[in-house]
């Protein structure tokens, strides 16, 4: 057995973003609309339409099944296959994750800041690792699985408090990993001594999350029989509302862009609702299903989207202008998440970390260090909303070229640029659809200048 999470290699990533973005003496707040940027280019139909052929299957589901599988046991994409999970973890196994936690997070020999922005104290570290509660972890510790019943924070560590590297920076807490979905199978691991906090293992991240969010199986089969139910309705909205009663008064839980559940029949055809197979939690924690509904006016595919350009069009769009949120803090979305949403509404795995998408599919040959001429030749042989391009710390959809420039969209914290006062720091803080050459005149170069890899997600190259 294999337990991943990403650590060491997010916190270089965070330093890259706060030299990318936050080093500058002065700020400012981009306008609606980027530079370069048309009314008409902030629609998905406008760069559908530069397509010879955007209904063109490019890859079918039994495709995406065998691609999810293989990058599901590739290690180097820090993905885990909870499905696999074993039975039970030695005491010395589990300490070993609390281990790589503590190294990767914490830290305590250097200055940390609380959500005051005053430094964390050798208090503050030992209670974190009191919660850890490890005297109570047996020599062949049992392993559980179980079902997320609300749209729930995965922290580092069991706690709400907020770890920041800048004491006055806004929404960059490093405690917070990212969000797990409603309906999500994790594996599960330990508790706090108190019973509030679990450590869990899902698809794309450990850590922990609140214990009324999740509801544990009695058995491995309850929990693996739900996950695995082919027929499913999937949230291809940003936001879908699924409430726990046909009339729409009770809100069982928001869920996200690809999220899916287990669809039931409706006994009426003319009704107004679909009927899902929903999980909740009992009142002693353990698993327990009921049904959920789904208005039909709500924006929801029987199974998963055909993976084609024109839908993949449709998907990102429908996130343009929705708020940055740094691991979905307060509800948004970070670049990463922005990619992994959207891939997800076609049953498409990724990686929760930029540095990992940017390995899934073909690689392209692109990196940082060539010239920029030469990375444009490649963004013309490649295929537009197929492509992900990243820099240090972001990735972006490659939209297309009009007018000799080149587009993405993506969600974007800030970006550098100069002017007549010196350097300014214009923070975005949305899904944007953007110019490469944004940021051309800061120190660093544009997005163009830094992108480090060009990836096509086809699983083979197509140029048009």
């Amino acid at each position: 057995m294999c337990n991943r999470t990403v650590h060491k290699s997010f916190l270089v990533l965070f330093f890259l973003l706060l030299q990318s973005f936050l080093w500058t003496p002065q700020a400012s707040i981009a306008q609606s609309r980027l530079p370069n940027v048309s009314p008409e280019m902030e629609s998905a139909d406008f760069w559908i339409k530069k397509i010879r052929d955007p209904d063109r299957l490019i890859l079918g589901a039994d495709e995406i099944r065998r691609m999810n599988q293989r990058n599901l046991n590739n290690q180097d994409l820090y993905l885990f296959n909870v499905r696999e999970q074993k039975q039970s973890l030695t005491r010395d196994e589990l300490l070993a994750l609390f281990k790589e936690d503590w190294e990767g997070f914490a830290r305590p020999q250097g200055t940390r800041y609380g959500r005051n922005g005053k430094p964390l104290t050798l208090s503050f570290w030992n209670d974190i690792d009191q919660k850890l509660n490890k005297e109570s972890i047996r020599e062949n510790h049992p392993l559980h699985f179980g079902l997320v019943v609300k749209r729930t924070d995965i922290r580092v560590f069991p706690t709400h408090d907020a770890c920041k590297i800048v004491p006055d920076e806004e929404g960059f807490d490093v405690f917070q990993h990212s969000t797990i979905s409603p309906g999500s199978l994790v594996g599960v691991y330990h508790s706090t001594n108190d019973g509030l906090w679990i450590y869990v293992q899902s698809q794309f991240v450990r850590g922990w999350i609140r214990a009324r969010d999740l509801a544990i199986a009695r058995d491995r089969r309850e929990a693996l029989d739900y996950d695995e139910l082919d027929q499913r309705l999937v949230a291809t909205g940003s936001f879908v509302k699924v409430f726990a009663d046909p009339a729409g008064r009770e809100l069982a839980f928001s869920a996200q862009m690809g999220s899916s559940f287990p669809w039931v029949a409706s006994p009426n055809p003319i009704d107004k609702y679909y009927v899902v197979k929903i999980p909740t939690r009992e009142t002693d924690g353990r698993l327990a299903f009921r049904m959920g509904y789904v208005s039909k006016s709500e924006d929801v595919h029987p199974g998963f989207l055909p993976f084609n350009q024109q839908n993949i069009a449709r998907q990102a769009f429908k996130m343009l202008h929705e708020p940055y949120g740094w691991g979905e803090t307060d509800g948004g979305r970070d670049c990463s998440r922005f990619i992994m949403d959207l891939f997800a509404s076609f049953g498409i795995v990724m990686p929760r970390n930029s540095k990992y998408q940017a390995m899934i599919g073909e690689d392209l040959g692109v990196r940082e260090e060539m010239r920029t001429r030469e990375k444009l030749r490649f963004l013309d042989q490649t295929t537009p909303l197929t492509t992900l391009l990243r820099l240090p710390g972001h990735i972006m959809l490659f939209l297309g070229k009009h007018q000799g420039r080149y587009y993405a969209i993506h969600s974007l914290w800030s970006i550098q640029k100069a002017d007549p006062s010196g350097l300014v720091l214009s923070k975005i803080g949305r899904v944007v659809v953007s110019d490469l050459n944004l940021g051309e005149s800061a120190p660093n170069g544009s997005l163009l200048d830094r992108i480090s890899d060009i990836r096509s997600i086809s699983g083979r190259a197509r140029f048009p």
